[in-house]
């Protein structure tokens, strides 16, 4: 759902072979030979169809189209191994849910004029299908595991032309529980792919070393996180977005905080459950409502500081003393039962990705533009194997 390739997927060995694989440290994309992508017309049509933004800092990596129809060929080739006999077919990462709940997205009742564009309309409001997960590949890992945890957002009941065609009133917001990515080059991407869906032993363990020392740390960070509650962690985008259209544009990252501190240390208790993280949830929303602040933070182009916030590098932090996150709305989850098999299934098959998206929230940077392929292609895959039509999504269901 949220990064392409799954964060427990780099054992600690490898993570510290990397550390002295000195010559894979630069972050500068290099030229590499490009597999031959066996894909159909529109998902080419996406990889090649994609403007980028020199004035808020966009700029293409060498090889970038070929590289991203290879990526995605690659993971339908995973999908389709890995399911062929046990359907339904799950997301390529991001597999396990811990939850699916309908929640209120609440803007502001006063914004700054700079920042009322798109979805942030002061007073604006949206319901909104919200989707807890554990970031890697296996849906059956417990949750003891140390892992990346997403939280995807989807709001409903939105106006205006949409960059992608299949969804007309939604936009997606996509979230892990840090920072920032692993990888900025497409290419070490593929790289990262290729190794690790290898039969060769040597080849997964060495996997890593795609990243690079400061790609491999980042991963390692993720790949530790342990969680109490999905519901009391803190989520970023990790990659940028536009915020407004025209002259005015500006890039943001934006953030869900929960609006009060609570203690998301996992108690050893909860680790004889492994499905703990749904528990907890369910535990929670038994008794109470759920809150977060849904923040942005953007890049004021006229201040020097401004040039190290890059858009292309995914593994820079927007550094807060630099563009501090202000809180634009509310997302409310109100106490309710999800955990119903119906409504899994429901939000099992919704496809969530940046490109659901107004213009004025158009995803920036190279692992967005990969995302474009990826995401719409694995979802039609996924639905294909699985004989589900599409849906859009209304927030009026009932299960």
């Amino acid at each position: 759902m949220h990064p392409l390739v799954p964060y427990s997927t780099f054992p600690i060995l490898a993570v510290l072979l990397s550390s002295l694989a000195l010559v894979t440290a630069c972050s500068t994309p290099q030229d590499s030979a490009i597999p031959n992508a066996n894909l159909s017309g529109s998902q080419s049509a996406l990889a090649n169809d994609i403007e980028f933004d020199a004035e808020l800092g966009e700029s293409p990596w060498p090889k970038e189209g070929a590289t991203t129809l290879a990526i995605t060929e690659s993971i339908q080739q995973t999908i389709k191994s890995r399911y062929a006999n046990d359907l339904p077919a799950l997301r390529h990462v991001h597999s396990k849910a811990h939850g699916c709940v309908l929640a209120d997205f609440q803007v502001n009742q006063t914004l700054q004029d700079e920042h009322q564009h798109g979805i942030f309309q002061s007073g604006a409001r949206y319901k909104a299908w919200i989707r807890f997960s554990n970031g890697d590949s296996d849906a059956t890992r417990a949750d003891k595991e140390g892992d990346g945890r997403g939280m995807a957002i989807k709001l409903m009941g939105v106006s205006g032309e949409k960059l992608l065609p299949d969804e007309s009133h939604t936009q997606d917001f996509v979230m892990i529980n840090h920072p920032v990515f692993f990888i900025n080059d497409p290419q070490k991407y593929l790289s990262l792919i290729e190794s690790l869906s290898s039969s060769n032993l040597l080849d997964r363990l060495s996997a890593p070393l795609s990243l690079g020392i400061e790609g491999s740390i980042i991963a390692a960070k993720i790949n530790g996180k342990k969680i109490r509650n999905p519901l009391y962690a803190r989520y970023w985008s990790m990659v940028p977005y536009q915020l407004g259209a025209g002259s005015n544009r500006l890039a943001m990252k934006y953030s869900a905080k929960p609006c009060s501190q609570l203690d998301n240390t996992p108690q050893s208790d909860q680790f004889q459950d492994p499905n703990y993280l749904r528990t907890a949830m369910k535990n929670h929303l038994d008794t109470d409502n759920a809150c977060f602040d849904f923040l942005i933070q953007t890049r004021d182009t006229r201040t020097a500081a401004s040039t190290a916030l890059s858009v292309e590098m995914a593994t820079n932090e927007w550094e807060e003393s630099v563009a501090p996150f202000f809180k634009v709305a509310t997302i409310t989850i109100p106490k309710q039962d999800f955990d119903k098999p119906e409504q899994h299934k429901f939000c099992e098959n919704l496809s969530y990705t940046p490109w659901h998206s107004v213009f004025e929230h158009r995803p920036l940077g190279g692992v967005n533009r990969i995302r474009k392929v990826v995401y719409t292609s694995t979802a039609n895959l996924r639905r294909s194997m699985n004989a589900v039509k599409p849906s859009e999504p209304t927030g009026n269901e009932v299960f």
